[in-house]
């Protein structure tokens, strides 16, 4: 039975940051509980890619040195200046480039968590600063540690999966495109769906945990070693506050209402707002504002920490670059939830696609960062007068690649012709009477667009002009990785969204993840991390790991405060420590 009870921390949200800060705070010998609202565990982070975004991490070091690239903190701290703009705060930044080294080797010293180095650009990789050794991976976790906790782990987004199987590495992504039109491809591909169909006859699931779900999967089994029990179905309805601290939180519970007090401090770690629609209403810009929203994210993700710290006097951070980490987007008919939803990360950058809107002009460079497409297509939707965007490519990029919910050769895509997903044209006057695109203009944009790929450089955009854009398209693919015309029919398109994956504006918070009052000063008792808590960054997305980077490193400092308040340290980790690292 869950009934009333004290603890020294509570957690709410089982995402990656609140997860990080109850293993931290386990591990300085702090007693633990996290409140989970949803039926599974795991937040928005299940459902990622796994990446942390931490700047001279000790894997980045020994990669840089293997490839020859070196980096620094005096390097990532120009980037994101850079990046950050007007909105930059100095403090929480020095805080992230000093801990988050310190986070990575405590994580991988006390805990399950392992990660491994990538070489993967920043987003913005031509500005000063920038680097391409920033971003850490997830190694892979075995299904058969998790123990009775795989029944509630949250799987991973249905619709991107293969047959049940999740991808893990790019090395897999890349086989499976390839698979049918390279014998070697085709030949990992089997060997893999082998193993998989091995592993659900002999267990009943993949045993192979990859990408965000071992994340979450690594830190689980560390709390449940550490007895640290994960309360499912329990949403936090309000906050207690004596005397101006916040002593603990109101459950709602399977059990009934339960009232946990806390003898240090509540983290919020619920994942932000972006199913809040009167926040989005007053926060978010464009139709962003007033749509449904088409995300990928979590259904109970609606804002919840920032009601509650409001109504304890925690102060909601509006002043940032932009409301989101935006996502194109496209959904299937008549979805209902997160699984209808098809997030664009890798079509759109590779050779042979181009986006329009209905007066059928390009509006954006498509292979740009997500976060950077969809300010320009709420730009050109303001300017144009419409709220519609189409991803178009040909027979060929289709067949190669597939289009959002449509798999490469040599899966069939009948039933998404069939129920209005995707739509095809033999000529491009047919697909765009089929969309409802200005005709003409979109044969002329297709064919300058053409005479762009031709030659390598897209005179209107600059697409493929950057590390990132070629990083993501074909290199196989000449003269330009990220160009290839539009030439075979039939042609295909299929509407895209300005999507999100998370909410960037939230709760003010300090270097310690502090909530802060309207006068700035720290609620005693009270941290907000994660998606929570207003973007470190300012509303930029410096490089891949950008949201779940900051996550566990304002987690794992949020915990170091509370220990410390609590006259406790972490193991192996002193002031020393993080001074060095910034050095």
């Amino acid at each position: 039975m869950r009934t009333d009870r004290s603890v020294d921390v509570l957690v709410i949200g089982s995402g990656g940051a609140g997860l990080t800060a109850a293993v931290t705070a386990m591990k300085a010998g702090l007693e633990v509980l996290v409140a989970e609202k949803d039926t599974v565990f795991g937040g928005t982070t299940a459902t990622s890619g796994g990446v942390i975004w931490v700047p001279m991490n000790r894997h980045a070091q020994k990669l840089g040195a293997e490839i020859g690239v070196e980096d620094s903190i005096a390097n990532a701290r120009r980037y994101l200046e850079i990046e950050a703009g007007q909105y930059l705060d100095r403090d929480r930044i020095e805080a992230y480039l000093a801990s988050g080294p310190a986070m990575v080797d405590f994580m991988e010293r006390e805990t399950e968590v392992r990660f491994h180095a990538m070489d993967f650009p920043d987003y913005h990789s031509e500005e000063e600063g920038a680097s391409r050794i920033r971003s850490l991976g997830t190694l892979e976790y075995d299904a058969g540690k998790m123990g009775d906790m795989m029944a509630t782990l949250k799987g991973e987004l249905p619709q991107t999966l293969f047959m049940g199987l999740a991808l893990g590495s790019s090395l897999e992504m890349k086989n499976f495109m390839k698979a049918g039109r390279s014998i070697t491809a085709m030949g990992f591909v089997a060997k893999r769906m082998i193993r998989h169909f091995r592993d659900v006859a002999l267990h009943g699931s993949s045993q192979s945990i990859v990408r965000g779900r071992a994340l979450i999967a690594r830190l689980a089994r560390s709390l449940a070693d550490g007895n640290v029990p994960i309360w499912l179905e329990s949403p936090a309805r309000e906050l207690i506050v004596e005397d101006g601290r916040v002593v603990g939180a109101r459950l709602d519970t399977p059990d009934g209402p339960v009232n946990v007090h806390v003898r240090h401090g509540v983290v919020l770690a619920a994942g932000g707002y972006p199913r809040d629609r009167e926040r989005r209403r007053e926060h978010h810009p464009g139709v962003t504002a007033t749509m449904e929203p088409v995300l990928p994210v979590p259904m109970g993700n609606t804002g919840d920490s920032a009601r509650m710290a409001e109504a304890a006097g925690g102060r909601f951070n509006g002043n940032l670059a932009t409301a989101a980490a935006w996502m194109p987007t496209s959904q299937l008919p008549g979805a209902s939830d997160f699984t209808g939803v098809w997030p664009h990360l890798v079509d759109r950058t590779k050779p042979g696609f181009m986006m329009v809107t209905p007066d059928g002009r390009r509006f954006a460079n498509e292979s740009c960062s997500y976060r950077d497409l969809i300010p320009e297509m709420l730009r050109a939707f303001e300017e144009r007068g419409t709220d519609v965007a189409w991803l178009i490519a040909d027979h060929r990029a289709v067949k190669r690649w597939g289009i959002g919910f449509v798999r490469p050769f040599p899966i069939p895509h009948g039933t998404y012709l069939r129920n209005g997903y995707l739509k095809r044209g033999q000529t491009l006057d047919d697909l765009a009477r089929i969309c409802g695109i200005d005709a003409a203009e979109l044969s002329a944009s297709v064919k300058r667009f053409n005479s762009f790929a031709r030659s390598g450089v897209d005179e209107d955009y600059h697409r493929g002009a950057s590390k990132y854009d070629r990083h993501h398209g074909d290199e196989e693919n000449h003269p330009n990785p990220a160009l290839g015309p539009l030439e075979r029919g039939p042609f295909y398109a299929v509407r895209i969204y300005p999507g999100e994956i998370t909410s960037y504006k939230g709760l003010a918070t300090d270097l310690h993840a502090r909530v802060l009052d309207a006068a700035d000063r720290p609620i005693a008792g009270l941290y907000a991390v994660g998606n929570d808590q207003a973007n470190v960054f300012g509303g930029a997305y410096p490089g891949a790991g950008a949201t779940i980077g900051p996550g566990m490193v304002f987690g794992w400092r949020a915990a170091k405060h509370l220990a410390e308040t609590a006259g406790r340290s972490l193991p192996g980790v002193t002031g020393e420590t993080e001074r060095l690292a910034a050095e």
